[in-house]
């Protein structure tokens, strides 16, 4: 399927594009897809990437819905999907 994928703040630095049309099937397909297209955003997405464990502060949403509320990184992608990564900036 194919799916356009938003990063923003520090992975839009890091990738050096602020999009990317992947063909996925599910939300963790799409990231092994970026983070192989991009090494240096592995860090900063996977606290643990042979386990696939996210770092906290990433969201990701799919269509405006978080995964949280969908089904994590197995959800389903369909075409035209978009997927948007971000971190969560906190500031004082």
């Amino acid at each position: 399927m194919k799916v356009r994928v938003k990063m923003f703040a520090n992975l839009q630095e890091i990738s050096g594009t602020s999009e990317v049309f992947l063909d996925a099937e599910t939300v963790l397909s799409a990231l092994d897809q970026l983070v192989r297209m991009f090494e240096g955003l592995k860090p900063e997405i996977f606290e643990d990437y042979e386990r696939k464990q996210l770092m906290a502060r990433i969201k990701i949403m799919v269509n405006g819905t978080s995964i949280d509320y969908i089904d994590g990184l197995k959800t389903v992608l369909r075409e035209g999907d978009r997927v948007a990564v971000f971190p969560i900036l906190a500031g004082g």
